[in-house]
């Protein structure tokens, strides 16, 4: 451990710039183990080390320059940025308690990146290891990959934080120079090559760009014929397409029957082999077992159906919309309760809906002013330091968020002349569909409001960044279907002893807190009124009966879409997988 009090009182400044560099790490380790002392996640006490030190502004430099420099600067920074992302994925997973059990993990890592410790071989499996390593040891077949410019050679100099590689007996030992790395790597790359008994395969990459990545000159020396191959392999390189190539072979009825029998064996084959022991056995690939396939097994029908025959069926505005963008994704994630990890602007709207509901009822005395602003800030900063964000500054910049839209809802709310109801009503009516289907209609209401004629207006607070135009606000769904629920009487109950008689719809309103405009005050969206025999309510009418369908014969198709691009259901789609296509 580097204690910063054992530097004190050695030289400082152009004398010693060592010195100053061990002092500044010793630094940056003290604030960093105070930190690790003070509950920072891994996240954060990696950023705090990586922002810490000149790497940053290093690796920048090298990418301005361009060529080799530029290249091995971007891999540095796609393996810190693995490395982040690896460490904000424990956080949210909650896979760690603490430091420790990170790098245990990886440490723990099946391939490392590089690494000298010798690691025991199973019978007859791959090795994966270094130049260095392979040394004394040979097989039949060995695979020299990557051998490109940068690589080999490597002749960037070899040296420690103090140097103490040049320590020798009583003097300081030379640097290496560039001709004795150039001989050191030849030989090293000597050693790799003649670790092949029967077969050498060596590939290299020859960018046609001149800042690419080009062969590295040890291939000339190899006193063999250059092969170049140019497109993409027949298939991917790994297990998933070794399974993927035997299963379209064993599926394809053109392919001879002889090679379809030799690819059934081999699956077979891959599919019992197992690793680990007693109940810690597992298969080693899965996606070999016909089991796991798509398609290979009938579907599967409820013996009693899961919603009563006899009884209408549920249906909200938000199983409504959901079912029109992808029944897939609305089934797997609400009704075979799949887990989906809630974005946390979702956690900040449900923050602002309550604490207007209190402002609503009276239970928060807030004026549209900088006190009521304050006092609903407060019952936000109560409950602020619960809520987990990933980054600091993504913390500070949703407290901001939620501050603008708790000062637009305050102006909107003071500033509506409408008489106020009822808030988070819930309500519920039966209707006819032109099949014969009967719906129940259920949902809750932001805010339920009479005009000054009596007629029934329900507003829905909105605290998303992002806005429909007023055209697409016309036909808007969850709207719309409030106004149908209305005019069907779903509000009598807390509208019918104010106004002598049933409810009428006279639109809907959409109240946007959140977008980022710049604006203080809230952007407000009417809905007309929707004749009960204009286009807006047949629509309706024709999406409430084809959603009624798919819930009575419980089929719910996938719809491909730009909502795949942030659907957590997508390795398990059946029409648009982004995982191995072959565990499908």
């Amino acid at each position: 451990m580097l204690d910063p009090a054992a530097l004190e009182g050695l030289p400082t400044g152009a004398e010693a710039p060592d010195v100053d560099r061990a002092r500044a790490v010793a630094d940056l380790l003290a604030g960093t183990r105070a930190a690790l002392e003070a509950g920072e996640s891994a996240e954060e006490l990696l950023w705090r080390l990586w922002s810490g030190t000149g790497l940053p502004e290093r690796l920048r430099r090298s990418v301005e320059l361009g060529g080799g420099a530029a290249r091995r600067a971007h891999r540095d920074l796609d393996s810190i940025c693995a490395l982040f992302e690896i460490a904000a994925r424990a956080e949210e997973q909650r896979d760690h308690l603490g430091v420790r059990a990170f790098l245990d993990t990886l440490v723990a890592q099946q391939i490392p990146a590089d690494t000298l410790a010798e690691r025991g071989a199973r019978g007859a499996a791959v090795r994966l290891l270094t130049a260095h390593r392979s040394k004394g040891l040979e097989w039949r077949l060995v695979v020299i990959a990557h051998v490109q410019a940068e690589a080999w050679p490597d002749l960037r100099r070899r040296s420690t934080l103090l140097q103490a590689d040049r320590i020798g007996a009583g003097e300081l030992v030379p640097p290496v120079s560039r001709r004795e790395l150039l001989l050191e790597e030849r030989r090293l790359f000597y050693v790799a090559a003649t670790r092949a008994r029967e077969r050498l395969v060596v590939t290299a990459v020859a960018s046609p760009d001149d800042e690419g990545e080009q062969p590295s000159r040890f291939l000339e020396e190899l006193g063999v014929s250059i092969e170049p191959i140019i497109g993409r392999p027949r298939r991917p390189l790994s297990m998933d397409g070794l399974v993927a190539e035997l299963r379209r072979t064993l599926a394809d009825p053109a392919t001879s029957e002889p090679l379809r029998q030799a690819a059934a064996v081999r699956l077979r084959r891959l599919a019992g082999e197992h690793v680990g022991s007693g109940s810690h056995t597992r298969q080693l690939v899965p996606q070999a077992d016909p089991a796991s396939w798509w398609g290979t097994r009938s579907a599967s029908l409820s013996a009693q159906p899961l919603r009563d025959p006899e009884q209408p069926v549920s249906i909200s505005a938000s199983v409504l919309d959901a079912l029109g963008i992808c029944p897939t994704r609305w089934f797997l994630a609400d009704e075979a309760g799949g887990i989906v990890r809630a974005h946390q602007s979702a956690n900040l709207g449900q923050m602002v809906h309550a604490i207007a509901e209190r402002v609503s009822a009276g239970e928060l005395d807030a004026g549209p002013d900088v006190e009521g602003l304050a006092l609903l800030m407060e019952q936000v900063d109560a409950v602020w330091s619960r809520l987990e964000f990933r980054t600091p500054w993504s913390r500070a910049r949703e407290h901001e968020r939620i501050q603008v839209a708790l000062a637009r809802f305050l102006r909107w709310h003071h500033d509506n002349r409408r008489r106020l109801v009822g808030t988070e009503s819930r309500f519920t009516t039966e209707v006819g569909l032109p099949d014969g289907e009967r719906v129940r209609l259920v949902g809750y209401a932001d805010r339920v409001e009479l005009d000054h004629d009596g007629r029934v207006v329900v507003v829905d607070l909105k605290t998303g960044r992002s806005a429909p135009s007023q055209t697409s606000v016309q036909s808007h769904l969850q709207l719309g279907l409030y106004q149908y629920a209305v005019d069907r009487g779903a509000l009598d109950q807390v509208v019918s002893p104010l106004i002598g008689g049933p409810g009428v719809a006279g639109g809907a309103e959409l109240v946007q807190l959140g977008l980022e405009d710049g604006s203080d005050t809230a952007k407000v969206q009417p809905q007309d009124v929707q004749p009960e025999d204009g286009q807006a309510r047949q629509e309706l009418r024709r999406r409430l009966q084809t959603a009624a369908v798919m819930l009575r014969q419980e089929s719910f198709p996938a719809i491909a879409g730009q909502h795949c691009r942030d659907c957590p259901f997508v390795p398990l789609c059946p029409i648009k997988s982004a995982g191995p296509v072959v565990s499908q």
